[in-house]
């Protein structure tokens, strides 16, 4: 009888991988993480549940909170879009065409009555220029209606105007400067909220007037502390000009820089609530910008200079001391270019905006243009 075939041994198939269930905060941890905004364009068109998660407003708020917009240009007479080599130049080249945006807000309704005020996601802010008045804004004035614009989209909405009780809080002759601006939405908000804030600044009090797209009414909010504050002053408004210098928005805050008490104002746009806090020691003269550091926290910027010959960034974090104090904490000197003279011009999509001046040298002069000369050096 023949021996049976030899025949190889069995081999065990492996088991099929696990299917790993992508669940929705899998995918959010994923999509979150994308470097771009374009990058999540693109991911959002590979299926419909996916789109469904990247155009959520919950998700687009954090990856927006994670993701700064990019800095595209700056806003001057105009849209000046950033050029190369910067990263932004390609986007910023299409947001220059006519075509794509109006920056000018020709769309509104009797164009030539309102005065730009402010600038913030993406919004104008724009306030009524009364009638045979100039068309520069009167920084004293207490101005009582508004429109803001989309410029990308040519959408429009005239607010209703600040009632008479309301306005009737400030006194009209003792307003040092009435500075209205755009609120960013909060966290629970959608995108399309928005809200506005006219600071006026008098001699004896501080009032906040806000304008809440959610609700469509305004609301008037008194500094209690701001005499206080002032009292210790032994020149609080210098040359008639006002006490609060800049406006900076940080972490759901707006501050801004008292030089003449050494003290920051911040208004809480959550709470609106004021409160104060001690600046570093330093001159009234130095330039200072508040930024968003990590965790949540406050951080100053303070451009420098020693005798005019080099100038340097000092940034500080305000941070809670061991006895649970707040206090600013030295993090880091930062050297500038030798040569230049310079200037804080602003913060935004976490860029810190500085403008540098050559300094110059008389060298000669004529009685006559002249046009593309030759430079001439020599024995």
């Amino acid at each position: 009888m023949a021996s049976p075939a030899w025949q190889p041994p069995h081999r065990l198939q492996p088991p099929p991988p696990a299917q790993l269930d992508l669940t929705d905060e899998l995918l959010e941890e994923v999509f979150v993480r994308l470097p771009t905004a374009a990058d999540l364009a693109r991911a959002s068109t590979a299926c419909a549940s996916f789109r469904r998660l990247i155009t959520g407003h919950a998700f687009l708020r954090r990856f927006r909170r994670l993701h700064p917009p990019p800095v595209l240009g700056i806003l001057a007479e105009g849209f000046l879009a950033a050029q190369p080599p910067h990263p932004s130049a390609a986007a910023a080249r299409a947001l220059a065409d006519p075509d794509a945006a109006d920056f000018s807000c020709s769309f509104l309704p009797s164009r030539d009555r309102w005065c730009l005020r402010h600038f913030s996601d993406g919004r104008y802010l724009l306030s009524a220029i009364p009638e045979r008045s100039d068309p520069a804004p009167d920084h004293r004035a207490l101005v009582r209606e508004f429109a803001v614009c989309d410029p990308l989209y040519r959408r429009y909405l005239l607010l209703p105007p600040i009632p008479d009780d309301l306005a009737s809080v400030v006194n009209q002759s003792e307003i040092v400067n009435f500075e209205p601006f755009l609120c960013p939405a909060t966290e629970d908000e959608e995108d399309t909220m928005f809200r506005v804030i006219c600071l006026a600044q008098c001699e004896a009090k501080l009032v906040a007037f806000t304008y809440s797209r959610c609700s469509g009414q305004w609301h008037a909010v008194e500094f209690d502390g701001w005499r206080d504050l002032t009292r210790g002053t032994s020149n609080p408004f210098p040359s008639g000009e006002p006490e609060l210098s800049g406006r900076y928005y940080a972490h759901g805050c707006f501050c801004w820089v008292m030089h003449w008490v050494n003290k920051l104002l911040v208004l809480d746009a959550r709470s609106f609530e004021f409160s104060s806090i001690d600046l570093p020691p330093g001159p009234s003269s130095r330039r200072m910008v508040i930024v968003e550091a990590l965790e949540g926290k406050l951080g100053l910027f303070t451009l420098c200079n020693d005798n005019a010959l080099y100038y340097f960034l000092w940034y500080d974090i305000l941070e809670n001391d061991d006895e649970g104090a707040l206090q600013w904490c030295m993090k880091e000197i930062i050297p500038l270019h030798e040569n230049f003279n310079y200037n804080i011009l602003g913060v935004a999509g976490g860029y810190l905006l500085l403008q540098g001046t050559f300094k110059l040298e008389w060298f000669c002069g004529t009685t006559y243009a002249i046009i593309s000369p030759d430079m001439y050096a020599g024995g």
